[in-house]
């Protein structure tokens, strides 16, 4: 049976891989929220300050941290930033780029923490 899971998150993707293992994927969102939403949120002092080879490997680094958190829909946009930032693109399209994408991010958060309290209320 799958989790019972908001469709804001890509839950087919997120039943696949992790099937009904409730605790696995709290630790995931957990993981997600307390790891990589920081390492994202800081791309973007890194973009303004043109430190391009660090802001390549944040986003680099965090980018499967999307995927595996069921943000599917988000990780194509990081993807394409991180080409951006590659491709040495001007650095305020870039931080147009972060910003568009950081609604995206924002949105979902509340999302994730409600989705990992109530996980762990299953687990």
């Amino acid at each position: 049976m799958a989790l019972p899971l908001n469709p804001a998150l890509d839950v087919s993707y997120l039943t696949q891989i992790y099937g009904d293992d409730a605790s696995i994927v709290q630790i995931i969102f957990e993981a997600f929220l307390s790891d990589s939403l920081p390492r994202w949120k800081s791309l973007k002092a890194l973009i303004e300050k043109e430190d391009i080879a660090e802001a390549a490997s944040v986003v680099h680094g965090i980018k499967p941290s999307f995927t595996m958190a069921g943000l599917t829909a988000i990780r194509v946009k990081v993807e394409e930033l991180e080409k951006d930032i590659h491709n040495e693109k001007d650095t305020q399209d870039l931080i147009e780029h972060y910003l568009k994408i950081n609604k995206d991010v924002e949105h979902i958060v509340p999302i994730l923490e409600e989705e990992a309290v109530k996980l762990g209320n299953l687990a």
